[in-house]
Formats: structure tokens, sequence, C-alpha cells
């Protein structure tokens, strides 16, 4: 081959390479170009968001020229989408609402772009069940508290803090956070959306909270202080109303309230039912090693009591009227959290395992301790019941989401991703 023809098979060669890569990695700016990487030619950055009795829009506002209105579909799953009567918003709109949806269903919805010269363009579909549920999550990657819509599939608000809640409780009838910091040695009440709703409470070790929805009293348990200290109802008001002494180094108390009273679990293994009125025991257990956690089982008065023997767990269930014990479930693998569901009155129990491999397991078991239903390959945390169902969420710190599982361990939903979910907080307001 000459010298010539070589050189120009080279300029050739050079000349497709780089018309090959203008064409694979140049740069798609236009949102509606179906080769653009971020968006498929799709229109970007629609949201459905649920809310109690109203479905949310927010979307990007496209800035080419040609823009007409905005407008929205809807429909159910299985459905064909049709349009949302009323839902047609003006060029400069960034945002609307559906108020006709009905609580507890799931709708479908996507954002129309129409232009001056006939075109239009679609949003990928997003869905939503609206609801009354307010659903936190306790976050130690961004220390403070993330809140749910109520299908968990958005994160509407974030309370921010210095440092991770040990504990978390909800006084149901006035809708007000408790939040132990024991780095700080602080109890803070917040409202629900993070506003101020009371004084700080400056308790030393604080652990575990309570609240009575009885009477809107906070009982917290202190190791350090020996003591579990009630405060309320007013908010306002940083002295104690009542302190119980005499139950050891207290790490764990519970309130009832169709039972009013208190329970407390101690590091030496105790375990007091107290009357709220003066904090008098009327009975108390041993159980030899140091109390974790507590659930009440208030249909029948008695409560779950998890203790920790060495590096497992035991499981107890403990009846007011005997002061035996009975041992229900032995060597427990890193038990975070228990929960009774009232509905089957069944005990959801989360082993988180060995923590960041993803081995654990959350388990729903009968009374006489019977499996009922169980999910692995998790490293489930924090548990709380769906309000008035058989539902459970929990935190699943392999996935860092809230799931929300059906009484047979089937996974539901998912939230967003959350930076090491832990506690959670569900209520109906």
């Amino acid at each position: 081959m000459s010298a010539r023809r070589a050189a120009a098979v080279t300029f050739l060669v050079l000349v497709a390479a780089a018309a090959w890569s203008g064409c694979t990695t140049r740069d798609r700016l236009n949102p509606l170009d179906p080769a653009n990487r971020e968006t498929g030619g799709g229109l970007p950055g629609f949201a459905a968001i649920a809310g109690n009795g109203v479905v949310s829009f927010q979307w990007t506002r496209l800035t080419q020229p040609g823009v007409a209105a905005y407008a929205i579909h809807r429909w159910r799953p299985g459905e064909a989408p049709a349009p949302l009567e009323g839902a047609v918003y003006g060029s400069a709109a960034s945002s609307g609402a559906d108020f006709d949806v009905v609580n507890d269903s799931t709708y479908v919805y996507r954002l129309v772009a129409r232009f001056a010269y006939g075109d239009s363009a679609l949003s990928p579909p997003d869905t939503a069940s609206p609801g009354p549920l307010y659903l936190a999550v306790l976050s130690a990657g961004a220390p403070g508290v993330f809140v749910l819509s109520p299908d968990a599939r958005t994160i509407v608000a974030a309370i921010p803090a210095t440092n991770a809640y040990e504990d978390a409780e909800i006084d149901r009838d006035r809708g007000v956070l408790w939040l132990s910091d024991p780095a700080s040695g602080a109890v803070v009440r917040r409202g629900l959306y993070g506003g101020v709703a009371g004084v700080t409470l400056a308790i030393p070790g604080v652990t575990d909270i309570s609240v009575s929805n009885l009477r809107g009293i906070g009982w917290i348990a202190s190791p350090d202080l020996m003591q579990v200290l009630a405060y309320g109802p007013a908010l306002d008001d940083p002295t104690p109303r009542l302190a119980v002494n005499g139950a050891g180094r207290a790490r764990v108390v519970e309130a009832g309230t169709m039972d009013p009273t208190v329970w407390i679990g101690s590091d030496e293994g105790l375990v007091f039912r107290v009357q709220p009125s003066d904090g008098s025991p009327l009975e108390f257990w041993n159980l030899d090693a140091p109390v974790r956690a507590i659930a009440l089982d208030e249909t029948a008065r008695a409560a779950w009591v998890v203790t920790l023997r060495g590096s497992v767990n035991d499981l107890y269930y403990l009846v007011p009227g005997d002061t035996t014990r009975t041992l229900v479930r032995a060597g427990l693998d890193n038990v975070a959290d228990v929960e009774v569901e009232g509905v089957t009155r069944t005990l959801w129990i989360s082993e988180r395992g060995r923590p960041r491999f993803g081995a654990g397991r959350i388990s729903r078991l009968a009374v006489d301790g019977t499996v009922e239903a169980a999910v692995g390959g998790l490293e489930p945390y924090g548990i709380s019941v769906d309000p008035g169902s058989d539902r459970i969420w929990v935190s699943d710190l392999a996935s860092n989401r809230v799931l929300l599982l059906d009484r047979e361990g089937v996974v539901r939903r998912r939230s967003p991703p959350i930076e090491v979910p832990y506690g959670l907080l569900t209520h109906l307001p």
C-alpha cells in the first residue's frame, strides 16, 4: 500500500471514530429527547405525593419555548389513563392537587405537557395511596426524624437533630413527639412536623420513654439515676411529678392505656409493675438477666419481656397475679424491638442478627411462642403496628428502607432509601 493511500485510510478511520464517539457521548440537553440519558424523553421531576384525603403533585417546569399548559392523567391500577377533571394548569405552574380521592385507595398519575405547536409529552407514571397515617422514622445516618407520606413512598418532612435519638414516643392526644437524647442528657418534645412543643427536660443517662395516652404523662427511664421519672401533663413544666425508686438501674419503661399500670425493666433483671398514681409496686418478677425490651399485651393485661443472656436474648411472657415466669423462646439473635399487634394479639419480634450482614429476621409469634410468619434476609430494627390493622412497619438496615409487612410477612410497600433507619412511629391523628 502506498504511503498516500495509507494516509487516506487512516484519515477515514479517525473521522469514523470521531463521528461514532460524538453520536454516543454528546450531551442530550433537551429533557424530551428520547436519547437523554436522565429522562429517556419523559417529562422529568413529576411526583404524586399522598396525604390525608388528598394527593398533591409536583413537577419541574420546562424551560423551552412553546409550553402551553400542563395536565394530569389519573387511573386506578388495571384501568386505562384518563384526564383528571379540572387538573389543567398554566405554563408557569409546577404543582397541583387531587382532592377527589378516597383514603386507602391506590391511584396512578402522570403529567402531560401540551405545546403550542400541537404536540405533547408525558412523564413516567407515579403511584400514590392517600390516607390519614402519620409515619416517621428515626435516622442515625442523618440524625433526626424523617416523616413519610401515608403510603411511605415519599419523604415529606425532616426534623434534624444534633445526635441520633435513643427512643421516641407519641402523645397521641396532643400530637407531640417525645425524643430521648442520651448524648446530651435530654428529652425534647416536638410537634409531629418539628415545631417546639414543650420545654427540654434535663435527664442524665435517659434511655427509654413511654407516654400514657390517658393523661398525657411521659414516663422516662434513666439507669444512671436508677429512677423512672414521670412528667406532664403540662408540657412547659420541667419538674417531674413523680419519681419511681427501688427498681434498680431502670432501663425500660412501658405505660399502658387499657390498663394504666406502668411496667419497668432493669439491668438487674427485675421487672416491676407499679401504680401510675404514686409509683408503688403491685408485683415484680426476677428474670436473672438484664431487661432490654417490654411490649404490652393490653387485652390480657400482660407483658412480653426480652432479656439479654450473654450474647443471646430470651423472651418471657408475664401475667399479673402470677409471679412465676414463662420462658417462651430462648437463644434469640440480637433482638432490636418487639411489638404486640392488637388485632390478633400476636407478637412481632425483630432479630437483627450480626450487624451489617443482612442475615436477621422478623417473626410473628402466637402467645404460646409458635412462629406464625417469618421473613429472613433482612437486618430488621424498629417495629410499629399499622394502626387498626394486622400489618406492621419495620425498618430494615440491610436495604435502608422502611417496609410494610402483612400478617404473613409479605412486603407490601417500601419507602425510599433512608440513611440508617431504626426507630419507627405510627399514629392516626
